[in-house]
């Protein structure tokens, strides 16, 4: 008797750590060859940020245009072109910027909260790493932080020619003062946390790089293209948790996912999947704080964690698709099709 529930407890066990371990398996695309010379790149990845609000403010007030002259060649000319310490315009508007009350009160507050960015530049290179064996010719941008001014009209990080910019006042915390005395709604300021810096550097800057112009048309176009920017953020990043990379709180993760297959039925029934309605688009992708049509429980952008399931089915059925491949694909019907993806509907 001892001995059979010995042997049971050892099924047991085996058959808990085989449910982990698929419970935490990720889905595979396939990489390129590289050469010496790429692989060596990638060994030799480092991520450098250079902090422009900190070079801004330790500026001599006194000598001020002197002092924008010397920055000048280390920032890009969209920031401070040639001669800008010339133009009595330009010097006048900064002056006005780095005397600005709010704009004083959250650099001090970016500086208290990121005195440096040694933990961000690990996870960017981190990423770059994985990045580079995905796409062996790319080279890694340059990164500058700076301070917008909490203007919900920008995006928190955006990128220009070989840069990835980073607003750092939009990463201050879901309960920084001045997000809501900005009248930033919580859905939105949840995010502004410093642990989805990175994470937004690759879904909202470097998936464009690599996805097609394509006008997109139904929402099953939107839906997909979401899911690869999150899929491609996803590979980067294989240790963050899925609901981190999608931006869900935990008890809006667990609802996605116990009705996922009551989502994709409903939006099947409805023939939501294929339409050209400006209006079931914005429900299904647009940033919300729940999707309407299932209710304040449900998270925002259902569209987008439905994408994202889609495409590692698809992913898991075609293991032989490079990335790069992957994001070109333009065939939202096929892609679907070829997913077999048929979420279980759950009580």
């Amino acid at each position: 008797m001892k001995q059979t529930i010995v042997l049971l407890l050892g099924i047991l066990l085996v058959i808990a750590m085989v449910g982990c371990s698929a419970c935490h398996r990720k889905e595979k695309v396939a990489t390129p060859s590289m050469t010496t010379e790429q692989k060596a790149k990638v060994k030799n990845v480092e991520v450098d940020i250079f902090r422009y609000e900190q070079a801004l403010f330790t500026l001599d007030r006194k000598n001020l245009a002197q002092g924008v002259e010397q920055l000048y060649g280390q920032v890009p000319e969209i920031l401070i072109a040639k001669d800008s310490w010339k133009n009595p315009n330009y010097m006048e508007a900064l002056q006005g910027y780095l005397a600005d009350t709010v704009i004083k009160v959250l650099y001090r507050d970016t500086q208290k909260q990121y005195p440096n960015l040694n933990d961000l530049q690990s996870q960017l290179t981190a990423a770059f790493k994985v990045y580079l064996t995905h796409f062996p010719d790319d080279s890694v941008p340059n990164f500058i932080t700076m301070i917008s001014g909490i203007d919900i009209q920008k995006p928190n990080v955006w990128g220009y020619d070989n840069t990835v910019f980073i607003n750092l006042d939009m990463y201050l915390g879901a309960d920084y003062k001045n997000y809501s005395a900005a009248q930033i709604p919580k859905f939105i300021s949840a995010r502004f946390d410093r642990k989805y810096i990175a994470t937004d550097c690759f879904t909202k800057v470097m998936a464009y790089k690599h996805l097609p112009d394509k006008t997109l048309v139904s929402s099953l176009d939107n839906m997909l293209y979401e899911g690869k920017k999150l899929f491609f953020t996803q590979l980067m990043f294989p240790n963050t948790p899925e609901m981190d990379i999608l931006g869900y709180s935990p008890e809006k993760y667990e609802w996605a996912q116990k009705y996922e297959g009551q989502v994709w039925q409903y939006l099947m029934e409805k023939n939501m999947i294929y339409s050209k309605d400006e209006d079931v688009i914005r429900q299904l992708v647009d940033e919300t704080p729940f999707t309407r049509v299932f209710g304040n429980q449900s998270p925002g952008r259902l569209g987008a964690y439905i994408g994202l399931q889609i495409i590692k089915s698809y992913v898991k059925q075609h293991p032989e698709t490079s990335l790069k491949d992957l994001m070109l694909r333009t065939d939202s019907q096929k892609i679907l099709s070829e997913s077999y993806y048929k979420p279980i509907l759950k009580k």
